[in-house]
């Protein structure tokens, strides 16, 4: 099997709400007698080109966690964690979406029959019971497919398309970036403009984009753009968008080769339009440094990887290449950048930002790329901007970190 090198979450690992751990993070005692374990998505490092694991751990608090030889592998390369299981989604362009859940005895087990699907590019999850993903279209056939999996039957419930080419009306292709859930009856799909050329770059980097679509219709609503950011998010980020708890939806966009600068727009509660007057400026805050990952965690704040410093050159992938970065809270309600003592400047690679958030109101597991088989996992008290080391991950990339009750 091809080695992933670590592909996030959506939902990866994307801001799910499990049950919050216990003090030693140790399998939690509850009613039932519910206990529950963090789940890594890990990726071998080896000469034969790797293999992906899914991992159960009881304790990431201290000591060493070698993935080696354990956990079950899969054919994933993205995940979703949806209704207390893991989705494995494969990469090539058609192949099966396996689920995943602890037993009794808090091991991995292969669940249901595999659905086959097309590729998952762009995905997130939907209500409790649901993901949504999208493929992406080209010149030639500028259709993409929108799908709605079911994770109680482990089916897919519906199937939908999009234009990606007629949606900008610009002569260009969207590309999807994710799939936010916004009022359970609306996905925001943000996206960035490709000419589908090869060696041809986009001349619309000064907009953010959104397609609405209607849920769970899978049919296009309308286009929402906004001329003083960029396109939200970057290649395969997947958590650029989310609607929080008062009703308002938040995008961050990074604004590599873009005259404007990174920054966050809002979406009130209920509308379809950019709220002009709300303009949360991340350079203004940061001294010009840029956004180049985030995923929200609770009460309006962004766990986010913001540049150690400015880069002179503008990065491909829209802000995909490895850049050191510092870990900061963004409060998109008093637009304010609180960087996180206890966690140091780092290398990030472009494709992951392993995150996990307790559901408590105050904190957050991130997994912290020391080298490219030495991984650290720091816990992090949202309120206080504080984080504490604790356990080491050996032999393996790390794509997600997540957590299951069994």
């Amino acid at each position: 099997m091809k080695k992933t090198n670590g592909v996030l979450l959506a939902a990866l690992t994307l801001c799910a709400g499990f049950s919050s751990c216990s003090k030693n993070n140790k399998p939690e005692e509850g009613v039932g007698n519910v206990k529950s374990r963090y789940v890594f998505q890990v990726a071998s490092v080896g000469t034969d080109g790797g293999a992906t694991y899914i991992v159960p751990v009881e304790n990431i608090t201290n000591g060493t966690i070698s993935t080696t030889g354990n956990g079950t592998e899969t054919d994933g390369y993205s995940f979703i964690n949806q209704n207390n299981m893991i989705f494995g989604l494969v990469w090539s362009t058609q192949g099966p979406i396996t689920p995943y859940k602890l037993n009794d005895q808090g091991k991995v087990l292969k669940m249901g029959e595999p659905v086959n699907a097309v590729r998952a590019l762009a995905y997130g999850p939907v209500k409790t019971d649901r993901f949504v993903f999208a493929a992406n279209g080209n010149l030639a056939a500028p259709d993409a497919a929108i799908m709605d999996y079911d994770t109680k039957n482990f089916i897919i419930a519906k199937r939908g398309n999009i234009n990606t080419l007629s949606i900008t009306g610009i002569n260009e292709l969207a590309t999807f970036t994710g799939v936010a859930d916004v009022d359970n009856n609306k996905l925001f799909l943000p996206y960035y403009t490709a000419t589908g050329v090869s060696g041809v770059t986009s001349k619309y980097t000064d907009s953010m984009w959104i397609a609405v679509v209607n849920y769970p219709d899978l049919t296009m609503n309308k286009v929402i753009r906004d001329g003083r950011a960029s396109s939200s998010g970057n290649w395969f980020s997947m958590t650029s968008v989310k609607q929080i708890e008062d009703g308002d939806t938040y995008a961050w966009c990074s604004a590599y080769n873009s005259k404007n600068p990174s920054s966050f727009l809002r979406v009130k509660k209920g509308a379809l339009e950019f709220d002009k007057n709300y303009f949360f400026n991340v350079e203004a805050k940061t001294g010009g440094l840029k956004i180049v990952r985030g995923r929200y965690i609770a009460n309006g704040k962004f766990l986010v990887a913001i540049e150690a410093a400015k880069r002179d050159v503008a990065p491909s992938r829209g802000g995909g290449d490895p850049a050191d970065v510092k870990v900061a809270i963004a409060d998109v309600r008093a637009q304010t950048i609180t960087y996180i003592s206890g966690i140091p400047q780092y290398n990030a690679p472009w494709y992951d930002f392993p995150a996990y958030y307790e559901g408590d109101g105050k904190t957050a597991q991130f997994v912290l790329r020391e080298s490219e088989e030495r991984y650290r996992v720091y816990t992090i008290d949202i309120n206080a901007a504080t984080a504490t080391k604790g356990a080491e991950i050996i032999g393996s990339n790390v794509s997600s970190i997540s957590k299951l009750t069994y």
